[in-house]
C-alpha cells in the first residue's frame, strides 16, 4: 500500500530537483531519485553547470589530443516536476549547452541541446520500524531540442531520440535517505543502448540537507574512437563519477544548491570534473 514519505512535500519537491546536473552537459543520463511532490503542487528549478577536461579516454586507453586540447562546456539547465497525485509525478528538463575546445581544431557548438519528459510512479512502499521503503518507476521521451550535428568529437549531444526507463528503490530514516536508480535507455540511431546506474545517500539537519552521489553509465556495445567506420554516436560512451551536493532551503519556498562533481573512469568520454549552482522555487 503507497504511502506519503516522512519528508515534507515542499522539502521533497526541491530535493528532487537538481539531481541530473551530475551529467548535465553531456550525453549521460537522466538520473533520479525518489522523491515525488505532493498532488497538486510542484518546483522549478534553474541551474547553471561548468565542466571541463583536457584528457579522454579513447576507447580503454586515455589521451590528449592537441587538436582537441582542452574541452569546455557551460550547461544551463531548467528541470521542473509536478505532482497529479502523491505517487504520480511529471518530469520536465531540458539544456542550453554551449561547448568550446582551445585545441588546434577549435571545435565549438552552442543552443538547446536536449528535452526530456517521464512520468514517475511510487508503486509501493512500506514502513518498517523508523525506516520508510518505496519503489517507483519512471518512463519517457528524450529528443533534441534543437538541429546540431551529433558526430563530431566536440558537439552538443549524440542527436537520438530516446526512450527511459528508469526504476527507483528509496529509503528515508530519521535525518538520513538512500536512492538507488537502475534504467534502461533504448536509444535510436546507431547509439548504443544504455544502463544507467546512480545512487544517492543524503543527510538532513536543518535547513540544510548534504548529499553523496555516484553515477555509472554502461553501454550495450558499440565501437571505441578509432574503430574502422565509427561515429561519435555509435561509441561505446561509458562512464563512473563521484560527487556531492548541499541544498539549503531559504525560507518557505525558494531553496538553492551547490554541487562539484569528478570522473573516476571511463570509455569514449572525457575525464571532466565540474560543479553546479541552482535554485529552486516550489509551487
Amino acid at each position: 500500500m503507497s504511502s506519503r514519505a516522512p519528508f515534507c512535500s515542499t522539502r521533497a519537491a526541491a530535493l528532487s530537483l537538481l539531481v541530473t546536473v551530475l551529467t548535465a552537459g553531456t550525453a549521460g543520463a537522466l538520473d533520479l531519485n525518489g522523491f515525488l511532490p505532493a498532488r497538486g503542487h510542484g518546483a522549478v528549478a534553474f541551474a547553471y553547470t561548468g565542466e571541463s577536461y583536457d584528457e579522454f579516454w579513447a576507447g580503454t586507453m586515455k589521451v590528449f589530443v592537441p587538436d582537441v586540447g582542452e574541452v569546455t562546456t557551460d550547461s544551463f539547465t531548467t528541470w521542473m516536476t509536478w505532482g497529479f497525485t502523491d505517487d504520480l509525478a511529471l518530469v520536465l528538463n531540458l539544456a542550453y549547452v554551449d561547448v568550446t575546445s582551445d585545441g588546434l581544431a577549435g571545435f565549438e557548438d552552442s543552443g538547446l541541446q536536449d528535452g526530456a519528459v517521464l512520468a514517475k510512479y511510487r508503486f509501493a512502499s512500506f514502513q518498517r520500524g523508523n525506516a520508510s521503503h518505496s519503489f517507483l518507476g519512471a518512463a519517457g521521451l528524450r529528443t533534441p531540442l534543437s538541429s546540431y550535428e551529433g558526430n563530431a568529437p566536440v558537439s552538443l549531444g549524440d542527436d537520438t531520440t530516446d526512450t527511459l526507463v528508469r526504476f527507483i528503490y528509496h529509503l528515508e530514516s530519521g535525518r538520513f535517505y538512500y536512492s538507488q536508480q537502475v534504467g534502461y535507455d533504448l536509444r535510436s540511431d546507431d547509439a548504443p543502448e544504455g544502463i544507467p546506474i546512480y545512487a544517492e545517500l543524503g543527510w538532513s539537519t536543518g535547513r540544510a540537507t548534504l548529499t553523496l552521489l555516484y553515477s555509472q553509465y554502461f553501454a550495450d556495445g558499440g565501437t571505441d574512437i578509432g574503430d574502422p567506420g565509427f561515429t561519435f554516436p555509435s561509441n561505446k560512451d561509458e562512464y563512473q563519477r563521484v560527487g556531492a551536493k548541499a541544498f539549503i532551503r531559504l525560507g518557505e519556498r525558494y531553496g538553492v544548491s551547490l554541487l562539484g562533481f569528478t570522473t573516476l573512469d571511463g570509455r569514449n568520454s572525457g575525464d571532466a570534473t565540474g560543479f553546479s549552482a541552482g535554485l529552486s522555487v516550489d509551487f
